[in-house]
């Protein structure tokens, strides 16, 4: 069986659309396809074989595309690596995966050359190293042999491979195409980092004869510029540089005009902020749910933003998307009937193989045939999907389980709060109190009784936090979910936890 290339037929149809924006630079459709056989080409002189891995340490650089189709035509498996982490983590993740090259962007060459790997860097080394190879015919790719190897975010410990296959990476992109009905006429703005699941999301735009648009370091200014300056119709946001584009003085519905959809994912987003987007971007917003495991499982799509007559989905996560389906399951992997609060899991030809060298964490998250997200949630009787929490958050306080996510959404909706997150945390009575952490809005004198009143006003007391403290900002990882591990550690140590 094969699985098509994300470039080929868009290179054929659409030869001089451009395909990828960044930094000033343009690559057409037809050169990225030519480029991609040239970096197969260079991958093979080098010794690099069918089945070897090739780590990529890089921002949002405009050669993403042709490094990801180069490697799949060469039959070589892409590692991208988070910039963010430290020597000593990006060390780990290439020995994991046994890497036996680096392809490095200038800011990052000095890390990628503690990693003691031969390398090839982005700019005058890589321009060479293509024009002095010669592109030959490449196979069709084989459909279940690995593309890419995802790492995950690593916040409960060593982080895991999740590996993608050739069809898993083209169901990813075509599921989006179908989806989102992109054309080639779309412009997708790409804020998120390449190395993330965000990649995927790009590829859809990719396979459809669209123009990706790259943007290296988040910016309000820089994003609302991008979308005016390129024409944008599309662009991906997480709940925080949502929130922080629109309260940025310089989004105006004018600069925005060419914009029909904001995409969103990665981490929970509270309705109220949402609410404000909505009347601030004035364009269709579309969620994805989902995890680099998986890829976006569930939408809420354009039509259900609707916060007058459906108000209630503003808090969901849509329904399945395009060739997945999704079940809400108890202990025993037996789906609950709806409005129970369970395991959301998932199957479809878009989950990956497993985790690299890791069987047992593999045949736990993939037994029965589907893929066990670690999300908790319920669905609602019209079929909406709710995520109420990640099962290691979960606060079980005297017996009665919190969903964090719940009170956090309450914190939220006060006006002096701009970010909440709630922890469990010891407490000799009840075992786990639930402890409120905020970031309050510059201007907006508040009290901590006065925020815990709020909660007592909409929440039942065993949900309401018991104690309260404020931060500055809370800490979070590149694509903005908040690192509650980070927040319970100096609570819980030396102790042991029931929960996650």
């Amino acid at each position: 069986m094969i699985a098509p290339d994300l470039v080929r037929t868009a290179a054929r149809r659409f030869p001089d659309r451009p395909a990828m924006i960044a930094e000033g630079r343009t690559l057409r459709f037809a050169e990225v396809d030519e480029r991609a056989d040239r970096w197969a080409a260079v991958l093979a002189a080098r010794g690099i074989e069918r089945g070897d891995r090739v780590a990529l340490l890089a921002g949002n650089e405009v050669e993403y595309l042709e490094l990801q189709v180069g490697a799949q035509r060469a039959g070589v498996i892409l590692v991208p690596l988070n910039f963010r982490l430290a020597v000593s983590e990006l060390a780990f993740i290439a020995g994991d995966a046994g890497c036996r090259l680096v392809v490095v962007s200038a800011e990052y060459t000095e890390a990628a050359a503690a990693l003691g790997l031969p390398t090839v860097a982005l700019g005058a080394e890589y321009e060479a190293a293509l024009a002095g190879a010669e592109p030959v015919e490449t196979p069709a790719l084989d459909a279940g042999a690995a593309a890419c190897i995802l790492y995950t975010s690593g916040t409960t410990g060593r982080p895991k491979g999740a590996v993608l296959s050739n069809l898993a990476l083209y169901a990813r992109a075509a599921a989006h195409g179908i989806e989102l009905a992109i054309t080639p006429e779309d412009v997708f703005v790409q804020t998120l980092p390449m190395f993330h699941i965000a990649s995927n999301l790009s590829y859809g735009f990719t396979f459809c004869g669209a123009a990706n648009v790259m943007v290296k370091v988040f910016d309000p200014e820089v994003v609302v510029d991008t979308i005016e300056r390129e024409g944008a119709t599309r662009i991906l946001l997480v709940p925080t540089t949502i929130q922080r584009c629109a309260e940025h003085p310089g989004t105006t519905r004018e600069r925005l005009g060419s914009l029909r959809t904001v995409l969103y994912g990665a981490s929970p987003i509270a309705p109220e902020v949402l609410r404000k987007a909505l009347a601030v971007f004035g364009c269709e917003f579309t969620q994805f749910f989902g995890m680099t495991e998986t890829s976006g499982c569930t939408l809420l799509r354009a039509a259900d933003h609707d916060p007058d007559r459906h108000p209630e989905r503003l808090a969901s996560a849509g329904t399945e998307t395009v060739s997945f389906e999704v079940r809400v399951v108890g202990p025993d992997d037996v789906e609950l009937p709806a409005g129970e609060v369970g395991e959301i899991t998932c199957r479809g030809p878009a989950v990956m193989t497993g985790y690299w060298n890791r069987p047992d964490a593999s045949a736990e998250a993939l037994r029965g045939g589907w893929m066990h997200t670690g999300d908790l949630g319920y669905r609602s009787a019209d079929g909406y999907v709710y995520v109420t929490d990640r099962l290691k958050d979960m606060v079980v306080s005297g017996g009665e389980n919190v969903y964090p996510r719940e009170v956090e959404d309450v914190l939220f909706a006060h006006p002096a709060v701009a970010e909440a997150a709630v922890i469990g945390v010891p407490d000799d009575r009840w075992g786990e109190r639930v402890h409120a952490i905020v970031v309050v809005r510059e201007g907006y004198p508040v009290t901590d009784d006065e925020l815990l009143l709020h909660c007592k006003a909409h929440l039942a007391g065993y949900k309401c936090p018991k104690t309260l403290e404020r931060m500055t900002a809370l800490p979070r990882n590149v694509t903005g979910k908040v690192l509650k591990t980070e927040l319970r550690a100096p609570f819980w140590a030396g102790r042991t936890r029931s929960v996650g």
